[in-house]
C-alpha cells in the first residue's frame, strides 16, 4: 500500500471519528514540528556517517546536515497537508451522515 494513501486513510479515520471539526492549523503546526524533530534526526546521523569523508572534503557533513533537516521538514509537510485533507473529508463525511 502507498505510504500517502496510508497517510490519507489515517486522517480520514481520525477526522471521521472524532466528533466535531478538527483544528487544521494546530494538526499542520504539529506536522512542521515533528517534520523539524525528525529533519534535525536525519542530519545527525548523515554528519556522523559522512565524517570519514569530512575530513577530506570539509563541507560534505555540513550540507547534508542542513539537506537533511529541509527535507524532513517538506516531507513532514507533504504528509501533514495529506493528513489535513483526510481528516476534512471525514469531518464532511461525519456531518453529512449525522443530519
Amino acid at each position: 500500500m502507498n505510504l500517502t494513501f496510508l497517510v490519507f486513510l489515517i486522517g480520514f479515520v481520525y477526522g471521521f471519528v472524532n466528533p466535531g471539526r478538527e483544528n487544521k492549523l494546530r494538526l499542520l503546526r504539529n506536522s512542521l514540528a515533528v517534520g523539524f524533530v525528525f529533519g534535525v534526526l536525519i542530519a545527525l546521523l548523515f554528519f556522523v556517517f559522512t565524517l570519514p569523508a569530512g575530513l577530506f572534503v570539509p563541507f560534505i557533513p555540513l550540507l547534508g546536515g542542513l539537506a537533511g533537516i529541509v527535507a524532513g521538514v517538506f516531507i513532514a509537510l507533504y504528509f501533514g497537508l495529506v493528513f489535513i485533507i483526510g481528516t476534512f473529508i471525514g469531518d464532511v463525511l461525519e456531518s453529512l451522515l449525522k443530519r
